[in-house]
């Protein structure tokens, strides 16, 4: 796609131009350089071809005019000679020559306008500018441009215009790049940026002919098939990814921001359906990338010149955008060429290096470092590459070199100087020695060992033996040459370790057929006359064992499997002898006997515990079916504690419970007889049995717990039965055990009443304190120190008393065996049996009631209640006592006097309340009869009843707002209820409020409450009282008026008047004038004319 003439141009400008965000132009020092970056890549870049390619197909007065601008300016005089001499610019024809003929003759159509005049114009400019480049190139870019403005002046283009004309130059020679080289080249980048400042083009319009260059070219590709694009060989892919890099390039090196760098970018991506990161990943893998390559060849052959160094290829990377990690692998494979170069590799023939004496040149080590410098690798690569190489060619003779050593060929000692020597030619560092002797070792060691996995495969039992012989042989003389190397290393872990991570010289057989080769090496070695023993036995087979990678425990267990037996028989006669006659030399011979197996066979001492356990489980059931009662006498169990040091076992109570554990138990139950109890006098006998016995306080604790829970659960079972009886009715009991339990259940001749009140069983409560004394004589519970506190104490010194401080501990009871975790009882039950036995406590006269009252928590213990839950019972079973007590008392007497305050005193023990608790349920029972009888006296609420009320609650201390929670607003109306007919009669006045006062604070009402209060009565009186008397004065009854008025002027006393009542002016003078006649016998003159004064203010008098 081309360009030819101002008026495409134009178009392009109308139709393929879009707004950009790009910040003003930024000025570059570079614009003006004429000088190479990569200058190791030097080639003509196809921009000139196509500027050539254009003028030669310009036609008409533009390619004279490109020559002569000064006609042009002529042509501007004249019109008519304009047209004489532009006929064939405006009439074109292929056929007709330029001459004065051919322009006379188309002059007629020469009449033209300025417009036609001015796009002429433009045509002409944009073909001297061409001209102008082709002909003095860009290299001195200064000069160049200062003959492009001439060309814009001598041309007079409008400056827009000539800018569109510039940036379309800059376009057609972008496109020329792409079309005459799809490679990047050296040049490129510093022709567009010379380029760039030749023609003044700011930062937006080179982003703008990237993009329509982009377009010229998707129009040339678009015969091209997808398929075809998608190779990276294909010539239009190449130019296209070659676009994507000058466009990266010259936007980045615009210093352009990171949003108008992606918009421009992503403008030229687009028209390709690329994204960014597609476009740049191109970029970087298939023309950066190759391009460095390219020049890194270049600099390789010209290394030690002054043509290459370090800050020139830092510069070149800098130019054309690679990455430091491209950049650096890149470095690493020239230095990777460069190593196998001068070891003689080339690419024709990969096999022409004899790697028994290849070596690298003089001088080598000193070019392969300054390679490294000059590409700044670390010179760590340089050994890597040497490394890298040199090993394949140095194993190859090493190798053979063991190979020799092993089969006797040479000595270990020439073998090492041979294996040196050859490491020195190859420059491999001598750090690298344990690696690569480790290789020698593994390779050599391998190929005898490949034999004795060949047999083990057909079972050739005979071949393995031999052939791991000779791996036996050849790792002693291994052994020297390392030795002779100065390797101290561990051999096995070094070589012989199939899970290290690095290849062990046994990796070729798996885990099952080293096994199988251990088994079968190590067995026939001690078989035959010539058999191997103690020593030499345990030398060959731990030899064995590393060779083949053989764990510890893998061992072990092939030794148990093999050998085991044997020792099994050693130890089995030991006990029989020792149980049946114990001698300390007897001891000594077995201990001996085993010793000698376990040392010929390498068998793990472990076996012995774990053989022993069984053997000693053995002795115990052996003396139990033969000794008196099952009880070993002193003798055996002196053999029995013998026999537990020979096997090594440190715990066995646990094997003498399983076999005299029912022993044990069958005494114990026998110790209880038919009470339970086991008497003090059993009990020594019993320590003494469990000596015998051989079983631990613990364990036997444990067997007495599980006598005591067999006993233990019928009582409670009882107890559950009877309390049922007593607290269920029969159609309630029938649904609980789900069967009909029929009127002859009831032995006690009575149905149950199913009250769940305070009433208690006396048979029950018995029950009860059986099972508590079972429980306690017995030992059950158990004391557990949780804390220590300090207590004061009074002791004698010197005969005088002093109180000291002692530190005591504190004790919580634990209950081993509950009532709940025996299933005996559910908890719904346990809780009414708890209930019951502590309303037991406090109901029961006589010496019982001591016994039932100390006994209480005990009992909770037992049934597994928790201590919270106990606490809940006895304040249910409080509330219940002080609701009723209480209630009754201040029913009867109207509160409660100095008898019954005594009585709840001694209620508290035996309800386990302290004083403080007994006062708060007082106080609580006192509030409940006190709510229910507010709200009788609020039924029918009257100032006498509720003053009653009032001075009862106030006596007795209760709080109305707090104690019996009455809210603000009914202690208000208490108070208003009270007060109105005070204030109705007289007998509260503003004079007299202490009455006011006394209830206030008799009611816990604050000052602002009790004025409110106040106010709201008096204006709701006031009201109805003057409406009464503006009655009575339209009714012309002013006889009846005298008290209400009285009244309206003590209520307007407390407010000031300010009674809110509006009355007709006339009817208010009349209320006046009658009141100046009211008798005032008994008020000062003073008085009255206030009162005058007062009533004045109420009806809004003047």
């Amino acid at each position: 796609m081309t360009c030819d003439g101002l008026g495409m141009a134009l178009s392009f400008r109308k139709t393929d131009m879009i707004g950009s965000s790009f910040v003003p132009k930024l000025e570059r020092a570079s614009s003006w350089s004429g000088g190479s970056t990569l200058n190791m890549l030097v080639q003509a870049s196809g921009g000139m071809l196509e500027l050539e390619e254009f003028l030669d197909s310009d036609k008409g007065v533009s390619k004279t005019v490109r020559k002569s601008p000064k006609l042009w300016k002529a042509a501007r005089i004249a019109t008519i000679p304009a047209s004489l001499a532009l006929g064939y610019s405006i009439v074109p024809s292929s056929k007709i020559a330029f001459s004065a003929a051919g322009a006379i003759a188309s002059s007629l159509a020469g009449l033209i306008g300025r417009n036609k005049m001015k796009d002429l114009g433009g045509d002409a400019a944009w073909s001297a500018i061409a001209q102008c480049l082709v002909d003095d190139g860009i290299s001195n870019a200064q000069a160049t441009a200062g003959k492009i403005l001439e060309i814009k002046d001598e041309f007079a283009v409008h400056p827009d215009d000539f800018t569109w004309i510039c940036l379309n130059i800059y376009r057609k020679y972008l496109v020329g790049m792409l079309k005459y080289d799809a490679k990047p080249q050296g040049t490129d980048l510093e022709e567009l940026e010379s380029l760039k400042g030749i023609l003044a083009l700011d930062n937006l319009d080179v982003g703008e002919a990237h993009v329509l260059a982009a377009q010229d070219w998707q129009r040339a590709c678009k015969f091209v098939t997808q398929e075809a694009l998608e190779d990276e060989d294909c010539k239009e892919r190449m130019s296209i990814n070659k676009l994507f890099y000058l466009t990266e390039r010259s936007l980045r090196q615009n210093n352009e921001p990171r949003e108008a760098f992606t918009y421009e970018m992503s403008r030229t991506c687009n028209i390709f359906n690329t994204t960014i990161e597609e476009a740049l990943v191109r970029v970087e893998e298939e023309v950066v990338g190759p391009f460095y390559a390219r020049a890194l060849k270049s600099s390789r052959s010209k290394l030690g010149t002054n043509q290459v160094s370090s800050i020139m290829l830092e510069r070149a990377r800098q130019t054309i955008g690679i990455s430091s990690n491209s950049a650096k692998n890149l470095h690493e494979n020239v230095l990777n060429d460069e190593v196998r170069s001068l070891l003689g590799y080339t690419n024709e023939n990969e096999s022409n290096v004899n790697p028994y004496t290849v070596t690298y040149p003089e001088g080598a080590r000193e070019r392969l470092e300054k390679l490294c410098k000059t590409f700044g690798l670390d010179q760590k690569e340089v050994y890597y590459e040497i490394v890298s190489e040199g090993m394949p060619l140095f194993s190859v003779v090493g190798l053979d070199v063991m190979k020799d050593a092993v089969s006797g060929g040479i000595t270990p000692e020439e073998a090492w100087e041979r294996i040196d020597q050859r490491r020195k030619e190859l420059l491999i560092p001598e750090d690298k020695l344990d690696e690569l002797v480790s290789t020698l070792v593994v390779n050599s060691m391998g190929t005898p060992l490949q034999d004795v996995k060949k047999y083990i495969d057909v079972n050739n039992e005979g071949a393995v033996y031999s052939s791991m012989m000779e791996v036996l042989q050849a790792k002693k003389i291994i052994e020297q040459l390392l030795k002779k190397s100065g390797w101290n290393g561990d051999f096995y872990k070094a070589f012989c370790n199939p899970n290290s991570d690095i290849e062990s010289i046994n990796s070729l057989m798996n885990s099952q057929q080293r096994k199988i080769v251990y088994e079968l090496v190590t067995t026939r070695s001690m078989e035959g006359p010539d058999g191997k023993t103690g020593d030499e036995l345990n030398e060959f087979t731990a030899e064995v064992q590393g060779i083949l990678g053989i764990e510890e425990k893998q061992v072990e267990v092939m030794a148990i499997m093999n050998f085991g037996p044997k020792l099994d028989t050693v130890l089995r006669r030991a006990m029989l002898e020792i149980i049946e006659d114990y001698t300390p030399a007897l001891l000594e011979t077995l201990k001996k006997e085993v010793r000698d197996v376990i040392s010929e066979y390498k068998i793990n001492e472990g076996l012995i515990i774990s053989s022993g356990r069984d053997l000693y489980q053995e002795a115990l059931k052996n003396i139990s079916d033969n000794a008196p009662a099952g009880v070993p006498t002193q003798e055996q169990n002196e053999a029995l504690s013998v026999l537990q040091k020979f096997y090594g076992l440190d715990d066995v109570s646990s094997f003498h419970l399983n076999t005299f554990g029912p022993i044990y138990k069958k005494s114990i139950e026998e110790a209880m007889s038919i009470t339970g109890v086991i008497r003090p006098e059993f009990r020594k006998p019993l320590e003494n049995l469990r000596d015998r016995l051989g079983v631990s306080s613990e364990q036997t604790r444990l067997i007495f717990l599980d006598a005591v829970k067999i006993r233990m659960i019928p009582m409670v079972e009882w107890i559950v039965s009877e309390m049922e009886k007593t607290v269920f009715s029969q159609e309630q009991l029938s649904k609980r055990r789900g069967k009909d339990m029929g009127e002859d259940y009831f032995q006690s001749g009575k149905k149950a009443d199913g009250n769940l009140g305070l009433g208690a069983e006396a048979n029950v409560l018995s029950d009860i304190m059986n099972l508590i004394d079972f429980y306690t004589e017995n030992d059950i519970a158990v004391q557990n120190q949780i804390d220590s506190q300090k207590v004061e104490k009074t002791v004698e010194v010197d005969d005088e008393k002093k109180t000291i401080e002692e530190e005591v501990p504190v004790y919580e009871t634990l209950y081993p065996i509950t009532a709940l975790e025996t299933g005996a009882v559910d908890s719904q039950m346990a809780e009414v049996l708890y209930r019951q036995f502590v309303v037991g406590s406090f109901t029961t006269k006589g010496p019982d009631a001591v016994r039932y009252e100390n006994s209480r928590s005990t009992f909770g213990g037992i049934l597994g209640l928790s201590s919270e839950k106990m606490e809940d019972i006895g304040s249910g079973i409080a509330d219940t006592v002080y609701d009723n007590y209480v209630g009754q008392s201040m029913r009867t007497k109207g509160a409660l006097d100095q008898q019954d305050m005594m009585f709840l005193a001694n209620l508290q023990p035996k309800l386990g309340l302290t004083p403080e608790q007994g006062e708060i349920f007082m106080k609580k029972a006192q509030n409940k009869i006190l709510k229910d009888e507010y709200e009788q006296v609020m039924d029918s609420a009257t100032a006498e009843s509720i003053k009653t009320f009032r001075e009862r609650c106030e006596g007795m201390g209760i709080d109305l707002s707090k104690d019996l929670e009455l809210t603000k607003d009914y202690i208000q109306e208490m108070f208003e209820i009270e007060i109105a007919p005070g204030l109705e009669s007289g007998e509260i006045t503003i004079e007299n409020v202490d009455i006011l006062v006394e209830i206030q604070e008799s009611l816990g009402l604050d000052e602002k409450n009790a004025e409110e209060s106040l106010t709201k009565l008096l204006v709701q009186r006031s009201q109805i009282i003057s409406e009464a008397i503006e009655g009575a004065i339209r009714r012309g009854r002013i006889n009846t008026i005298v008290e209400p008025v009285k009244q309206l002027v003590r209520y307007g006393a407390f407010l000031n008047g300010n009674l809110g009542i509006e009355m007709e002016e006339e009817a208010g003078q009349q209320v006046f004038n009658a009141y100046k006649n009211f008798d005032t016998e008994g008020l000062s003159e003073e008085k009255v004319e206030e009162n005058q004064e007062m009533l004045k203010t109420i009806l809004s008098l003047s």
